[in-house]
């Protein structure tokens, strides 16, 4: 948290700590933070929570029945779908109030309970495999989520945007997988010193950023145009290339696969972050060459 505050200092944006289960720990909750800092925990301890509306005070377990209720919300996280990694569409119900968490028992509860906290559960209630549109809900293994948060909850939309928020970590996950094992493997540079390790770990996250961006704009709607990630220049050397129309990003992105060998198959129709990453070290060298033949040789 210090580390947070010390970059969100003087900031204009707001900054939310989005954490799993392991900061589940009650002195994160209170610890100190700017003001355009804000956390979101995932909560499993059984501990003491108030809510702040009526007063009524139970353990974690049960408090979902004293919360509000916020209807139903639909999300896309990854999870294993029959032994494959698979993206899917959640379907859950929301609860939220704004509640107060009590310390152990060592503490007083009236003195050390935290303040102006939100409490969300939500719990899954269907599930289909975006890709297959199959319906892979299993209740005995269906999430539910208790998030603690200092974000406010005065509206269904705040709700809303509180899982959107959580369900986002799936995508840090991504972001390290790329990073580390799936396309860039940062893992096996070989580096005998911290500063060079870092500035090679700066460098790389930006061009996994770049890929995972890349990847789910190609997936969320693969029709927009190829000017929302592509420039024009590298528009014109794909359609060299490749001999074929690039103008939806569909159309670029197989275009610049195709520079390794991908081809487009109903079980894979769009390239993954490992082909892309392939694809676009190869593409940099064609820049390259591109711009060495339109330049004329200096002395």
């Amino acid at each position: 948290m210090d580390a947070v505050n010390q970059h969100a200092q003087g900031s204009s944006k707001r900054w939310v700590v989005t954490c799993d289960r392991e900061s589940d720990i009650f002195e994160f909750f209170n610890a100190k933070r700017e003001p355009n800092v804000d956390v979101l925990v995932r909560v499993y301890q059984p501990r003491r929570i108030e809510v702040a509306a009526g007063g009524v005070v139970c353990p974690l377990p049960d408090v979902a029945v004293q919360l509000e209720d916020y209807g139903h919300y639909r999300v896309q996280i990854e999870r294993q779908v029959n032994g494959k990694r698979r993206t899917v569409e959640v379907s859950v119900q929301l609860h939220a109030a704004r509640v107060h968490i009590y310390p152990n028992k060592t503490l007083s509860a009236a003195r050390h309970k935290t303040q102006e906290l939100s409490l969300v559960i939500a719990t899954e209630v269907a599930c289909i495999d975006v890709k297959t549109g199959d319906d892979c809900f299993d209740a005995d293994n269906a999430l539910c989520w208790s998030l603690l948060t200092s974000l406010p909850i005065e509206s269904t939309e705040d709700v809303q945007r509180i899982l959107r928020f959580y369900a986002l970590r799936w995508r840090i996950e991504r972001l390290h997988f790329t990073l580390k094992s799936g396309a860039l493997n940062v893992e096996k540079l070989q580096f005998d010193d911290v500063h060079t390790l870092v500035n090679a770990l700066s460098f790389y996250s930006v061009v996994a950023w770049h890929l995972l961006g890349l990847t789910y704009a190609l997936r969320q709607d693969p029709e927009q145009p190829a000017q929302n990630m592509f420039e024009a220049d590298e528009l014109q050397l794909l359609h060299q290339l490749s001999g074929k129309p690039v103008d939806s990003l569909r159309q670029a992105t197989l275009a610049l696969a195709t520079l390794v060998g991908f081809a487009p198959s109903k079980r894979q129709p769009l390239p993954g972050v490992k082909v892309l990453a392939t694809a676009l070290d190869r593409f940099y060298f064609a820049k390259q060459g591109a711009a060495a033949v339109s330049k004329p040789l200096q002395d």
